[in-house]
């Protein structure tokens, strides 16, 4: 019992110091707080009815009140367990260290006596459950989207040591209402590092890998999980099933996956292939993502689509990008974050994973060489990819960087950034405010806001007034 008690009471500061800052390799990095104080009420309006409910916690539609721009709010009881409460502070540490665009973004965070609130960006396309009711079985060219997109962000997830656990149905969301959306994964709640012993069953037994029912595993159930899904894509079933979830597991850890069912008789060789090195029960002979990327079937199937004239405009607002002071980028990232449309966030997207050829979820040196060599001489690219990319750029960075600085730097955006900073509505931000907005990574020295504020205070009176911010801002405009 004591050593079980030092263990909670480990894991809880561990838990609290992981959320304190995200390590940045650039020393004295601004990012913007997730964690906030204050009540949800006085920043959001809530809608109804509920879009999602579950024993503990719900799921609703927001508005935010400055910005008039929708969200969705996880709302979990407080205090209900402490497997729970784990949970939950394992979703939010997660999600602050992964940066992926096919990763649910996390905006905020706010609690109370009562409960978490877990504030997210609002995908309109549904799960993938709904697309799978709506249309039973998927062509090829379909699945293969999908499997990509998942292969992707689980490569991603592994390269960072971090174990899903839970990939299903209902934790797979599409970003909007189009044929052109893209699968976005959602609750890690039960996610582990890779270098923690894994025991407990998350999932539905349809999911869970010969391995994960026995109760010793590492990161190779989240492939298995992909694998059912393409099975089920592919035919409109699981490839493992049973009337009761003791025969469901018992199907799981005794048979091998067929394809006997007429269902598969026009379904490609590649295709089945895939499927068996997917739900490989011996896991040290399971595909890893990385492989799985590069399977035939996956290259035969899928090519991201984006146009050619997107990737220019992007490309160039990245190669013209120039911040003047540390804090001026924190708050263009911040308005991408609260201001930015699901339009321009998924032509982004989009953007990011074609230039990430290397599938690891950042970009590097190469990569972005590669893709400016196309549309700027080799003098011009040499010149600028060292101040472009001195360390590979996350995901965060790059729509920061990227996104189309007319449009986002308007005056009346402009405006809407400068109140959500200034929490009092005095009229100024203080340095107190931005303590309360942003928080500097890696800090060299003790008390960095002064000197923040210091950079930017044109008239030296500890404080920002619109105009002073509103200058600050439009000389990203001035290449």
């Amino acid at each position: 019992m004591g050593n079980k008690q030092t263990e909670n009471q480990y894991n809880k500061e561990h838990n609290e110091k992981m959320l304190d800052c995200l390590i940045i390799e650039n020393r004295n990095q601004i990012e913007v707080l997730i964690r906030k104080a204050g009540r949800v009420s006085k920043e959001y309006s809530f809608l109804t009815p509920p879009i999602g409910k579950g024993k503990y916690s719900e799921i609703r539609k927001i508005i935010n009140k400055k910005t008039g721009i929708m969200r969705a709010v996880k709302i979990i009881q407080k205090n209900v367990s402490n497997k729970i409460e784990g949970k939950i502070i394992n979703e939010i540490n997660t999600l602050e260290l992964l940066d992926h665009p096919n990763i649910v973004r996390v905006n905020e965070y706010f609690s109370d006596d009562r409960f978490h609130y877990i504030i997210t960006e609002y995908y309109s396309g549904g799960e993938l459950i709904d697309h799978i009711d709506k249309q039973r079985v998927f062509t090829e060219t379909q699945a293969a989207k999908i499997i990509y997109v998942l292969l992707y962000t689980i490569n991603y997830c592994h390269k960072k040591q971090i174990c899903h656990r839970e990939i299903k149905l209902e934790n797979i969301l599409f970003d909007r209402n189009s044929e052109d959306s893209l699968p976005i994964l959602i609750d890690f709640g039960s996610c582990s590092k890779m270098d923690h012993k894994m025991t407990s069953q998350p999932n539905h037994p349809y999911f869970q890998a010969p391995e994960l029912i026995l109760g010793n595993y590492h990161s190779g159930v989240d492939i298995w999980a992909i694998g059912v899904i393409l099975y089920l894509l592919l035919c409109g079933y699981p490839p493992f099933r049973g009337k009761t979830d003791e025969l469901i597991i018992k199907s799981v850890i005794r048979h091998e996956v067929e394809f006997d069912d007429p269902e598969w008789d026009n379904t490609s060789e590649e295709a089945k292939n895939l499927i068996v090195k997917l739900l490989q029960k011996d896991p040290n002979r399971r595909m890893t993502a990385e492989m799985a990327l590069n399977d035939i079937w996956i290259l035969k199937n899928y090519e991201l689509k984006v146009f050619d004239g997107l990737i220019k405009r992007v490309v160039t607002n990245l190669a013209t990008f120039q911040a003047s002071s540390r804090l001026q980028e924190a708050t263009l990232k911040l308005m991408v974050q609260f201001l930015a449309t699901r339009e321009e966030l998924s032509e982004l997207r989009v953007v990011f994973m074609h230039i990430d050829t290397k599938l690891d979820g950042v970009l590097d040196q190469d990569e972005l060489q590669a893709v400016m060599l196309k549309y700027y001489d080799q003098s011009f690219v040499h010149q600028q990819i060292n101040k472009i990319c001195q360390h590979p750029l996350t995901y965060s960075t790059f729509l920061t960087r990227s996104v189309d600085r007319q449009t986002m730097l308007q005056k009346s955006k402009i405006e809407t950034a400068f109140k959500l900073i200034d929490r009092n509505g005095s009229g100024n931000i203080s340095v107190e405010e931005l303590q309360d907005t942003f928080k500097v990574c890696n800090a060299e020295t003790e008390n960095p806001w002064s000197e923040i504020m210091t950079e930017v205070d044109s008239n030296q009176d500890g404080s920002l007034s619109l105009l002073e911010f509103n200058q600050m801002m439009r000389q990203l405009l001035i290449q």
